[in-house]
This record gives structure tokens, C-alpha cells and sequence, in this order.
């Protein structure tokens, strides 16, 4: 909502509050778009940082029980 062609003198105060709520409206819609969008952000990244300490631990589990296995065949074991 933008103010009218007329100037603000010529408007009443209860033109101006109208307006002013509904500028305010328009914020407090932006910014609930905007915490929308970043809880999904927010959410992909938490993915993310699971499936890779996910992948980390398999592959240290692997791998620490490739070289144990290694090394029980070794016999230092």
C-alpha cells in the first residue's frame, strides 16, 4: 500500500492509521516469509550436516575394522 496522490495534510488521522496498518501489515507479512524461509535453509543444512557425520562414522567404522582385521591376520594383534 502506498500513500495516496494527495498530500498527508489533507488526509485524515484515520486515513493515516489505515494507511500505517497497512504498511505495518506488509512488514510483518515480509517477515514472516522471510523465518519460512530460513527454517528451510535451516533444515537442509541440519541434513546435510547429518548425512556427512553419518558417512564419517561408517566409513572410520569400516575402516577401523579393515585395519583390525589387517592386523589380526598379521599377528600383531
Amino acid at each position: 500500500m502506498s500513500l495516496p496522490e494527495s498530500s498527508l495534510g489533507a488526509l485524515t488521522d484515520r486515513e493515516l492509521l489505515l494507511l500505517i496498518y497497512g504498511e505495518v501489515n506488509a512488514i510483518a507479512a515480509a517477515q514472516t516469509d522471510i523465518e519460512t524461509r530460513v527454517r528451510v535453509l535451516e533444515a537442509a543444512n541440519n541434513q546435510s550436516i547429518g548425512r556427512t557425520a553419518l558417512t564419517g562414522g561408517g566409513s572410520g567404522a569400516i575402516g577401523g575394522g579393515v585395519v583390525a582385521l589387517a592386523l589380526k591376520l598379521l599377528g600383531w594383534f
